[in-house]
């Protein structure tokens, strides 16, 4: 896959990032790996990818089956195919069109009750392929009908349910672009918080504790913008929804049992802007392109990194006169899981997200992944939340921003005005590095003007 083939008669160019995933994938596959997962955040554009992969595959005289596991996503892929000219058939419940076409999107559910009447590929493309899992048999019944077919899957957030990797079912994994760098490139928002000072720990006996009443914190702090809220129940999603309604906020619950029509005018009011907050429980995780939104507000704890990243990457998406974007953090879990724009590492087996360069929360050591291998310690969210109730326990929230859309010059001005702030007030200028840290997420040693320490 050259860079000359990223370029379509009807689709745009690809980017430079985009086009190198493609090659990426390409090489994992000519090294032997039959099925491979590529990590790219919300808003990197891994459906374009994705279909670009598939004109070029199809143009070899082969067959493709698009797998998506929600009606939304279905009609999305569908669409990016045929904008870029190809011949597209749907599989679903309810909708069959045209099954001599060479690119067949298909629900999985409608695929996996097709048992004998299944479309034939040379190559399956996975989206939201977190979900996959072997120990569920209509997945691993779908993988045995196309034994040694190449698989393509497609994630921003490569890690299951419980916090595991994707490993059997993938062999290799590639990481196409990171969200810092597509925020640097500005092709996503920068991201500013607003958390309590800690992690308020949701158990059996503090319920879901959160630092402010959701209303309050949105009033105090998003100021009319719109944005989803996550509750931890559909109950309280419809209770909060009313008490933004009824404050003068137009909001609106979509949660898994509206109807399709309602859940569809929902989205087409927020789009007009005349609801202003949707709030859900796990709806609007994913395959869900909103970019006018702003504002996510978190009124549950979120007990995995894939988690949370899924929800807040619905307000990076840029959009006209959009500069950045705002995570209400009401439980203060980005303390563990840290800020969206953070580095992260990437695994098949084992804790399959963890924050790249970070430091042992019990002994301070530098560490990759849990267990500390120095210490032994390993912390523990609530993989599944507790739900006897919400909490409010009127926790001060602070903001916080990294300036990572900063270039050298700027970071090496504000470097030594740190320095010399720190000299006046009689600080130790090591405590600057901890603030530099905190603020950019990376070590100052780490900047290409970094000479060493001021004497």
């Amino acid at each position: 896959m050259s860079a000359a083939l990223a370029a379509t008669p009807t689709g745009s160019p690809l980017r430079a990032y985009q086009t190198e995933a493609m090659e990426l994938v390409r090489a994992s596959m000519l090294r032997g790996h039959r099925r491979v997962v590529l990590v790219i955040p919300t808003g990197g554009g891994k459906t374009r990818i994705a279909a670009e992969i598939v004109r070029l595959t199809v143009g070899n005289g082969k067959r493709v089956v698009w797998l998506a596991h929600r009606t939304e996503l279905v009609g999305q892929a569908a669409r990016t195919l045929t904008e870029l000219g190809l011949r597209v058939g749907i599989i679903a419940a309810d909708v069959d069109r045209d099954d001599g076409a060479p690119v067949q999107v298909a629900s999985i559910q409608t695929l996996v009750a097709r048992a004998t009447a299944r479309a034939p590929a040379d190559l399956i493309v996975w989206d939201e392929a977190h979900h996959a899992s072997e120990a569920a048999a209509e997945w691993s019944g779908l993988l045995d009908a196309y034994p040694n077919i190449r698989v393509l899957g497609l994630t921003a957030t490569p890690e299951r349910g419980d916090g595991t990797g994707l490993e059997p079912i993938f062999t290799d994994l590639v990481v196409g672009t990171t969200v810092r760098k597509l925020t640097m490139a500005g092709h996503l928002v920068p991201c500013e918080v607003v958390r309590p000072d800690t992690w308020l720990k949701s158990n059996r006996r503090a319920g879901n504790p959160l630092a402010a009443e959701p209303l309050d914190a949105y009033r105090e702090h998003a100021r009319g913008q719109q944005g989803f809220l996550f509750a931890s129940t559909v109950e309280e999603a419809s209770r909060y929804a009313e008490q933004f309604s009824v404050a003068g906020i137009r909001a609106v619950c979509v949660h898994a049992q509206t109807p399709p029509d309602e859940r569809a005018q929902a989205l087409a009011r927020f789009r007009e802007g005349a609801v202003r907050v949707l709030t859900n429980c796990y709806v609007f995780t994913e395959g869900t392109d909103l970019p006018m939104a702003t504002v996510c507000i978190l009124a549950r704890s979120v007990g995995t990194a894939g988690g949370f990243l899924q929800m807040v990457g619905r307000v990076l998406r840029p959009a006209p006169g959009k500069t950045s974007a705002l995570l209400i953090d009401l439980p203060g879990v980005s303390h563990v899981h840290g800020m969206p724009e953070d580095e992260r590492l990437y695994r098949l087996t084992g804790q399959a997200i963890a924050l790249a360069g970070a430091a042992c929360r019990s002994c301070g050591a530098p560490i990759d992944v849990y267990p500390c291998p120095a210490c032994g310690f390993s912390p523990s969210l609530p993989l599944d939340l507790d739900t006897s109730g919400t909490v409010i326990v009127h926790e001060t929230m602070q903001k916080f921003a990294r300036k990572i859309a900063e270039g050298p010059q700027q970071r090496e001005e504000t470097f030594h005005r740190w320095i010399a702030a720190a000299r006046a007030k009689g600080w130790k200028l090591r405590s600057v590095g901890f603030k530099w840290k905190g603020v950019y997420g990376t070590p100052v040693e780490a900047e290409p003007w970094w000479r060493g320490w001021p004497s």
